[in-house]
């Protein structure tokens, strides 16, 4: 029943976040001709383009389901299966909402306030997507799959298409609209932070009376290294154990899970961690 209740409950988040990235898409970016980043941006470019040069509207919605569907085929056959679901979820309630909701200008000759607003949104959107072990479909599936392998940040790589669109985008529609897609970029990435987390790696601490127990499970399902030490419960005098790990960011909630499982009465410290440097490796949960 609690694993319904939680996997109910990220679908609804994920739901949420698709429906405010659709949002700031369609009534504050598209509508201002400023751009998103990833694959919607570049559908973006697509569809802009052709409209503009071939007098052809396409869809925006529908091609970005299309463009989607061999990324999705890659995902699903190169990641965990979950994580995939939930992306592939995410990108059909995105591409129905964009392409169905009726395009309306609330902020009409207003760049800067429609890259803010848009921003925001979209920041909101993917990072709820994130929080719950899903994303926004597209470039994030390889993007993810590319960070693990290589270990090279999503940061990184989504700056450098990033890049890559709004070069496109200012010399085909003019440099107002890179440079207001610029704030726009610099806003989502700041609140994507803020949603999801601002860090990679996460340090947790757990007091237990049955660590070696938790620990055997956290080694066979994740694959990293935990550290046990011993104390004595100030308390209640019990002889505990400490446990020490680290983590990339987006585990914690998996981990979490498992300790409980074992001892609902752990107590457990998570602590932010700006650099790792040794034989650490970012890794999927099923």
């Amino acid at each position: 029943m609690k694993f319904i209740k939680r996997e109910y409950k990220k679908i609804l988040i994920i739901a949420l976040g698709s429906l405010i990235y659709a949002i700031g898409i369609v009534w504050f970016l598209n509508p201002s001709g400023l751009y998103s980043g990833g694959l919607t941006g570049v559908s973006q470019l697509i569809t802009n383009t052709t409209d503009k040069y071939l007098g052809i509207s396409l869809n925006l919605g529908l091609l970005l389901f299309i463009l989607n569907i061999p990324i999705i085929i890659f995902g699903y056959l190169k990641m965990t299966k979950k994580f995939i679901y939930y992306s592939m979820y995410s990108v059909l309630l995105q591409s129905l909402f964009i392409g169905l909701f009726p395009i309306h200008i609330l902020l009409e000759n207003d760049l800067l306030s429609n890259a803010l607003v848009g921003g925001i949104l979209l920041g909101i959107g993917t990072g709820l997507n994130l929080r719950v072990g899903g994303s926004a479909g597209g470039v994030d599936i390889i993007f993810q799959y590319i960070s693990f392998k290589k270990n090279i940040t999503m940061g990184t790589l989504g700056m450098t298409l990033n890049a890559f669109i709004i070069s496109i985008a200012g010399f085909i529609f003019g440099w107002p609209i890179a440079i207001y897609t610029i704030i726009r970029v610099i806003l989502t990435s700041l609140v994507i932070d803020k949603v999801h987390t601002s860090y990679n790696y996460i340090k947790i601490e757990v007091i237990t009376e049955k660590g070696e127990e938790i620990a055997d499970l956290l080694v066979s399902r994740t694959k990293h290294g935990v550290t046990i030490s011993k104390g004595t419960g100030a308390y209640s005098h019990k002889e505990k154990d400490i446990l020490h790990t680290i983590i990339s960011s987006y585990e914690l909630n998996k981990f979490i899970m498992f300790i409980r499982a074992i001892d609902k009465e752990a107590f457990i410290s998570v602590s932010t961690v700006k650099k790792v440097v040794g034989n650490f490796t970012k890794i999927y949960i099923d």
